[in-house]
């Protein structure tokens, strides 16, 4: 183990592209940020790396006021497969599945 902190979000891992959210002149347009850092590669998870390009391809136009809002577009446009089982939890107990039986059983309670 090597010891250095990793930055993980929904089965993304901002670690090795952190500092250059940090380093880029704010306002930033999407093109801008893909033309210069297209071929960073995002750690995920759950699935292999994916590029910034391969990322943003075929997104609209884009202007990003800081870091955070770069590292929302990438959460918002990851792929399914990143974030890993849906609907999993560690933390015990089961999710119960929405369904019309659980709705109205929900509305027909007694006190």
């Amino acid at each position: 183990m090597s010891g250095r902190e990793t930055d993980r979000e929904e089965g993304v891992d901002f670690t090795d592209i952190d500092p250059i959210l940090s380093e880029l002149a704010y306002p930033t347009t999407k093109d801008e940020f893909v033309s210069e850092y297209g071929d960073q590669s995002i750690a995920r998870t759950n699935a292999d790396p994916i590029s910034v390009h391969e990322l943003f391809d075929g997104t609209g136009e884009d202007t990003f006021e800081s870091p955070t809002e770069i590292r929302q577009s990438v959460l918002n446009l990851m792929p399914r497969e990143s974030v890993g089982r849906q609907r999993y939890s560690d933390r015990g107990g089961a999710i119960p599945e929405e369904g019309p039986e659980l709705t109205e059983g929900a509305n027909n309670e007694s006190l």
